[in-house]
């Protein structure tokens, strides 16, 4: 199984200097890879596009099993193949690390596109990532990350998961899954009011959410956990529940009305001796309902084309009869 995590840099050269040093296996898209920096520094230059943002980062980790399989040699060419359908107009560099038990590739995408002078986007780009990623994966015959585990991990939760402790994101998940999981969390704002209980506040800006352990002072917004704690994503379902348990209550009125019309009950009639007397309340109801339902065939009636009648005139006709 390997994973994927994105970044971004402001210093490019000082993230190709950081992986080409224990790299033991190295090439370039659409550059030399022994002069990526010159190369790339001269193309940010020409379109004048040298400052903030100078090259995105990937980082593709290889299971220890998988990394003994296929070598650092094919994790080479798999994070070259990547590169080349990630970003296919810009300078890439790949650097291939093998001082871990997990075999690890980091990549180096100049932000300028060669062709259009244009900034890498980034944009909501870690699905875009994955999904090309378990695509390369799935070509090789190698296991892909499970699309409900689809979170964001840096390469220090990786490592506290190794030693078998769990990462207080992790925890922070599985906080929000159980209150997700809770069928009388219908509203945002029970969601919100649950988490709080928990000990977790929950800030808004825009669309964007951030998730704050008030014990511990942490902060993570939604993004960085993965697509099912975005605001977005959640508030869409909440809504749609908060809907369902608006209209239940006059679903099941509805519902015992058309019962209680179906056995000729009205609010005239004696009960039988297995049914319980109709209280003043239901009565109440009962009339409502059925004002409502006479109010709509009549607004029903109103809506229809009326047919008029022509009257023939003639003998046996008319008001001389």
């Amino acid at each position: 199984m390997a994973t994927i995590k994105l970044a971004r840099t402001t210093n490019c050269n000082r993230a190709i200097s950081y992986a080409e040093k224990r790299a033991v296996e190295k090439d370039g898209l659409n550059c030399l890879i022994d002069n990526a920096k010159l190369e790339m520094k001269a193309v940010r230059n020409s379109w004048s596009k040298n400052d903030k943002t100078q090259a995105h980062l990937v980082i593709q980790s290889f299971s220890p099993q998988e990394s003994k399989k296929l070598g650092a040699e094919k994790i080479n060419e798999l994070g070259m193949e990547l590169a080349q359908r990630m970003a296919p107009n810009h300078q890439v560099a790949v650097y291939t690390h093998a001082d871990k038990a997990h075999i690890h590739n980091h990549i180096v995408i100049n932000s300028v596109n060669l062709e259009t002078g244009k900034k890498y986007h980034h944009n909501n780009d870690f699905e875009r990532v994955s999904k090309i990623h378990d695509r390369l994966l799935q070509e090789n015959g190698l296991e892909i990350v499970k699309r409900n585990a689809l979170e964001r991990r840096t390469m220090a939760e990786r490592k506290v998961i190794e030693k078998g402790e769990t990462p207080w994101k992790d925890k922070l998940r599985q906080e929000i899954d159980t209150l997700m999981k809770d069928s009388s969390v219908n509203s945002y704002k029970a969601f919100k009011e649950g988490l709080e209980k928990k000990g977790i506040k929950v800030n808004e800006r825009g669309k964007n959410v951030t998730y704050e352990l008030l014990e511990s002072n942490k902060k993570v917004r939604g993004t960085k956990l993965g697509n099912d704690y975005e605001k977005e994503v959640l508030k869409n379902e909440l809504d749609r529940r908060e809907k369902e348990h608006k209209l239940k209550p006059n679903e099941q009125r509805y519902e015992k009305f058309k019962e209680r019309v179906a056995d000729g009950q009205s609010e005239n009639r004696t009960h039988s001796t297995d049914r319980r007397p109709i209280s003043e309340r239901e009565r109440l109801a009962e009339l409502r309902h059925e004002r409502e339902l006479t109010e709509q065939s009549r607004l029903k009636q109103s809506l229809e084309p009326k047919l008029k009648l022509t009257i023939p005139k003639g003998p046996g006709f008319g008001p001389g009869l």
